[in-house]
């Protein structure tokens, strides 16, 4: 099933209710990082020479047996939710960095593609950078969908955040202040309800 992307900070889940059915269950996962084994093996070789030439198939073996099982999960969990450094090459980082990231990313797609269950993804440090900018922001909306959102799963109402605005707005107050101003209007709607 491809990856679910969030729009004008909602998430739609297919096969799902906005009333309480009964219970169910879902996976939390993160940091599958496209990339990281072969960096950790370097001593932390970002910027190697070879970085262009850096691999992830130990990272593609793992993912991939990760969903091998949860597609065999009976009865099947209505969503996984991967939060955080779905990659590893940090955005922004370098044209190099930026080529590599682009190869994670159409690995990950490649792998959880063939998950029968929605995929919601988060974003981590590694995803839009420690000390997010707008243009790191941008890439991961494109890439993955909505950095702040809200989804129903059968009446329970989930909210999900960019945690990194948090860490270290300096470059993106703006983004910061609307995400903050969106998530007190969430919860005061939801109080009410």
């Amino acid at each position: 099933m491809p990856l679910l992307k969030a729009s004008n900070n909602t998430l739609s889940l297919p096969g799902t209710s906005q009333q309480w059915k009964d219970s169910f269950s879902f996976i939390q996962a993160a940091d599958c990082q496209f990339g990281m084994d072969w960096v950790y093996q370097r001593n932390w070789g970002y910027d190697r020479a070879d970085y262009n030439e850096s691999d992830w198939s130990s990272e593609i073996k793992w993912s991939s047996s990760f969903v091998d099982t949860v597609n065999k999960m009976d009865p099947p969990p209505k969503f996984l939710i991967m939060c955080g450094d779905m990659l590893d090459a940090w955005p922004g980082k370098s044209e190099m960095s930026l080529e590599v990231r682009n190869a994670q990313y159409k690995d990950f797609i490649k792998v959880f593609d063939s998950l029968n269950i929605p995929l919601v993804c988060v974003c981590g440090n590694h995803d839009v950078g420690n000390s997010p900018t707008s243009e790191t922001i941008q890439r991961y909306r494109t890439d993955f969908g909505d950095d702040w959102f809200t989804f129903v799963c059968d009446g329970l109402f989930c909210i999900v955040i960019n945690s990194q605005y948090y860490e270290d707005p300096q470059h993106v107050p703006g983004m910061a202040a609307d995400q903050e101003a969106w998530l007190d209007e969430q919860l005061v709607v939801r109080h009410q309800d």
